[in-house]
């Protein structure tokens, strides 16, 4: 199990607090009440171009999830959720299951508890404590990488403020992160995220997250972020500065992007720096959802080393027929030396039909200096009940 002795705790904890409000006003507590099942099968094909030769991965997995979230009394109320995912098949690396000889699909095969928290709400304030998923902006500093099987959650106690006007503070620690891998990562996090809503047209993020590990090692991120509209281009501009204790180094972050609608398709260019220091070190985010950001094929999930990393990217989404379609460019540079880091082109269709959804998504990078071929493909099905 992945959840530590404080996940466990404060699961008792919220079902206990549960049980003490269903007495207090049972018909009520009841009557509010929801439960949720859904399920998310997935077919992923995964193959890298390497000299070891290892066979195509091709996993079969099957999520299933149940989400509990009780009535509101007094402003508390309690959501539990549990997750199972079940391996059909076992040709791939799934990095726990020990077939090496294939390539990796980070889909473990697990049986948890995936949330559990109390909570309390009032006009203005919302404390959450327990194991929660925290998704903050665009998720590429903070997320909970939904994407894979065993999503990415936080034993952390949270608050949302917006008593000022047209201002949202979000303020939380956390002291494990519960990653993807089905492994517990014990870090003390710290987040401060400050989000001032000046227009429709514009609005603007000031953050700060920390993340200091067992040995005492630190890494601080301090940033600004704008997103808004101007004569009918969508545009997002973020610059971040990291400083890593262990070599104390500075790293920088840029993202610029553009988007506009043209006859039905929305057509976007975009520009991700993760800055280098000479060398020594590059910009990271081991809290964020990165699977969406340097391309799907996931060849860059973590970077690229400590050189950094440039991401020209060019996106266009439609749709037809009801069914979204997605096409994407990015083009790698590494940020210092002169490797060429590449080109990924990936494309996705998608459809919901109600409660159900569909979708096929497929991503080839090729031509890195860095990184070996990598071909990747997914055909997915969803319910939900």
């Amino acid at each position: 199990m992945k959840k530590t002795i404080l996940a466990s705790a404060i699961s008792s904890l919220a079902l206990s607090s549960a049980i003490s409000v269903q007495a207090q006003n049972f018909d009520e507590l009841v009557n509010a009440s929801s439960i949720d099942v859904s399920f998310r099968y997935r077919v992923e094909s995964a193959n890298v171009d390497d000299a070891t030769d290892k066979d195509t991965a091709l996993a079969n997995t099957l999520k299933s999830r149940v989400t509990f979230k009780s009535g509101n009394i007094a402003g508390f109320s309690v959501l539990v959720e549990g997750d199972n995912v079940l391996h059909i098949t076992e040709d791939f690396n799934s990095t726990e299951n020990n077939e090496t000889a294939y390539d990796v699909v980070k889909d473990p095969e697990t049986t948890q508890i995936n949330q559990a928290f109390l909570q309390y709400k009032n006009d203005s304030n919302t404390v959450t404590l327990g194991n929660q998923r925290i998704n903050l902006d665009n998720q590429r500093h903070v997320g909970g990488v939904a994407f894979r099987q065993d999503e990415q959650t936080f034993d952390a106690v949270t608050l949302v403020n917006t008593s000022i006007d047209k201002t949202t503070i979000v303020a939380g620690f956390a002291n494990n992160v519960n990653t993807i891998t089905n492994d517990n990562a014990e870090l003390d996090v710290t987040i401060l995220n400050v989000k001032y809503a000046a227009s429709p047209e514009l609005s603007a993020t000031t953050f700060y997250y920390g993340a200091e590990d067992e040995s005492g090692e630190t890494l601080n991120t301090l940033g600004l972020r704008a997103t808004g509209k101007i004569e009918g281009i969508k545009y997002e501009a973020e610059v971040a500065s990291q400083n890593e204790s262990s070599g104390d180094t500075t790293t920088l972050y840029y993202n610029l992007s553009a988007a506009t609608d043209v006859a039905g398709i929305t057509a976007k260019v975009g520009l991700e720096v993760f800055g280098s220091d000479n060398g020594d070190a590059a910009f990271a985010t081991p809290l964020g959802t990165n699977h969406k950001f340097f391309g799907w094929s996931d060849a860059y999930l973590g970077g690229a080393g400590s050189n950094g990393i440039q991401d020209l990217n060019l996106s266009a989404v439609t749709k037809v027929s009801g069914i979204k379609l997605v096409a994407q460019l990015h083009k790698f540079d590494a940020i210092e030396g002169s490797q060429d880091l590449g080109t990924e082109l990936g494309f996705l269709a998608a459809k919901k039909f109600g409660t159900y959804g569909a979708s096929i998504k497929v991503a080839q990078l090729t031509g890195s200096d860095m990184k070996d071929d990598t071909t990747k493909l997914w055909l997915t099905g969803t319910a939900k009940f």
